[in-house]
């Protein structure tokens, strides 16, 4: 990994959900915290049959919205961030004229 907690190649080994648990401080909480998520839509995707899908259909939409939610809010507090920065240097800026 770039930051060298993890050497790449045992990175590639690593199981999905291992490799989840490995950069946890960089994915959205949820996903850390339902990392279980990959392994039954992976299994849905190659072994389960449309009934069984359409069972947990309702879990995985409401799990994936979740995750998305929690992206979309650390983006909106990134850009919250970045205009006050940018706010106060140009108040700042005035202020010292």
């Amino acid at each position: 990994m770039g930051n060298g907690d993890v050497e790449e190649d045992a990175f590639v080994r690593m199981r999905m959900d291992e490799k989840i648990g490995a950069l946890k401080d960089y994915l959205p909480k949820t996903l850390v915290e339902i990392k279980q998520i990959y392994g039954i839509l992976s299994k849905g995707i190659h072994e389960l049959s449309e009934k069984e899908c359409l069972a947990y259909f309702d879990a995985m939409r409401t799990g994936i919205e979740i995750i998305l939610d929690d992206k979309l809010e650390q983006r909106k507090r990134e850009e919250k961030r970045a205009k006050a920065i940018a706010q106060v240097s140009t108040i700042s800026g005035v202020l010292k004229k």
